[in-house]
């Protein structure tokens, strides 16, 4: 109780989570980043505009995904900020690169990508939007996924990189799956 007192007054929550979240992957989404700390992508994207502002972070927007990673300043202070953490005694932060929050993570989205494997099962031919609407639920578990890859790229010889290859391989078979129930367009006369 009075860990998490000391850091109430010393310690914002959302800006701190923010800033350890992206020393734990480097670079990763401003989305992913929204999921992890438990907060919305606006709310996520205001807080990180001010962190660049401050010189800690830059970002990049690519194509609709915008990207963020911390300068060499933002690592001094992540570092510390940690450190910080540490000592107050706060546990509240889970290790995002610890094995069992990795398999939970890969868990989830092994889930999410049956429930969409089950609803694609259940119908014959899908047309143009039904597939469009597919790959859009697809989208978000490619991201995640990527973001597992990043988290593993420090442990070369974790036993989860074979989950997360055969999740890679599974979300590539549902997309396959996609555009072969994909009924083709009527040509017009």
């Amino acid at each position: 109780m009075v860990a998490n007192e000391l850091a109430g007054v010393f310690l914002h929550k959302m800006p701190t989570s923010l800033l350890l979240t992206i020393r734990t992957y480097d670079r990763t989404y401003v989305s992913v980043l929204a999921k992890e700390c438990n907060c919305t992508y606006p709310h996520a994207v205001k807080t990180l505009w001010g962190m660049e502002k401050l010189g800690l972070l830059r970002s990049e927007k690519v194509g609709r995904v915008k990207y963020v990673e911390l300068t060499d300043h933002g690592r001094v202070v992540a570092d510390s900020l940690n450190d910080l953490v540490l000592s107050l005694g706060v546990n509240e932060a889970p290790m995002k690169n610890d094995a069992g929050h990795i398999n939970q993570k890969i868990n989830n989205v092994i889930r999410k990508v049956e429930a969409i494997q089950k609803d694609l099962d259940a119908g014959n031919d899908i047309g143009r939007d039904e597939a469009i609407h597919f790959n859009r639920r697809l989208g978000p578990y490619y991201r995640e996924l990527n973001s597992i890859r990043l988290l593993l790229e420090t442990q070369p010889h974790n036993p989860l990189r074979a989950k997360v290859d055969a999740l890679g391989r599974t979300l590539d078979k549902v997309k396959r799956e996609i555009e072969t129930k994909r009924m083709p367009q009527a040509t017009a006369t």
